[in-house]
């Protein structure tokens, strides 16, 4: 069981490979050649293929679902400001922040931040979560 704690954080890494991203592109038909094409991205603005946005955010769908709050947490929302791309084969950190609780609805509002290697900031947003019933006020 976990308790709630306005300022506590939760993190989750992941690398995304080549496998990754190709499975992305086909299970949601998003073959942007940014993200399959190694030649069309050799001229990108970026030089290399990227990963796809959404994958990036997923990191938090983890961190929500099977961390904090855990089982039972649903997705309410996410926003999403993407500052710096992500590339394949890179280590990613994403880390949730809880900012506020409303303790009438049970929902977490978070700080959703997700960082690189090098800890530039590379995607920052806001999700709202519905928390289980078994989580407890601390």
């Amino acid at each position: 069981m976990n308790d709630i704690e306005i300022g506590k954080s939760f993190e989750f890494s992941n690398t995304f490979t080549n496998d990754d991203v190709f499975a992305f592109a086909e299970i949601t038909k998003d073959d942007n050649p940014i993200h399959i094409n190694d030649s069309y991205a050799s001229n990108s603005i970026f030089g290399k293929r990227v990963v796809h946005g959404i994958l990036v955010i997923s990191m938090f769908s983890k961190i929500f679902g099977t961390i904090y709050p855990g089982n039972g947490g649903i997705y309410l929302s996410q926003t999403a400001k993407f500052l710096m791309p992500v590339f394949i084969n890179e280590e990613i950190l994403a880390k949730v922040t809880l900012r506020n609780f409303d303790y009438s609805k049970n929902r977490g509002t978070f700080i959703t931040e997700c960082f690189n290697s090098k800890g530039d900031l590379v995607l920052t947003g806001e999700a709202k979560i519905l928390f289980p019933q078994q989580i407890k006020m601390k």
